[in-house]
């Protein structure tokens, strides 16, 4: 059995990642934006005083150059712009428009919806237990791959 877990836990997180994706794509699409930008979006949204791309890239666990080019289409689209702060050039934080607030909170509605969808038959202690027990297999893995370096 022990040798099987491997493949087990690789198959099921790939199958949520898709999922995932997908569930985002499909309301994304409603915009003409990506999943990525979901993201984005949700992270300014709960943000009072908006975010760096820097920020945005650790938030999300999101390439820095992928943050740059999501923030540079929201910004074409007048969902984000930039919080130019003493004439900074970098370290801007980037905010939410009215229409960006509005998207977002859309997005994160739906993401909600879905959220609780799935979260069904389980009690809040056995979701509890699921994250707890996910962010420590992200750390051990994260552990093992800084050692194969």
């Amino acid at each position: 059995m022990r040798s099987n877990r491997f493949e087990i836990f690789s198959t099921s997180m790939i199958q949520l990642i898709r999922a995932v994706q997908q569930m985002k794509a499909q309301k994304m699409a409603q915009y003409d934006l990506k999943g990525t930008n979901a993201l984005c979006l949700c992270q300014l949204l709960e943000s009072e005083e908006g975010l760096s791309a820097a920020e945005l890239s650790r938030l999300g666990e999101i390439d820095k150059a992928q943050v740059s080019r999501c923030m540079a289409e929201l910004t074409a689209r007048g969902f984000v712009y930039r919080n130019d702060q003493e004439g900074r050039r970098y370290k801007q934080k980037y905010c939410l428009t009215e229409e960006g607030s509005a998207v977002a909170a859309d997005v994160a509605n739906e993401l909600g919806k879905i959220q609780d969808a799935v979260q069904k038959n389980l009690s809040p202690e056995e979701l509890a237990a699921f994250f707890d027990t996910l962010e420590q297999l992200c750390r051990n893995f994260e552990e093992l791959v800084a050692e194969k370096r």
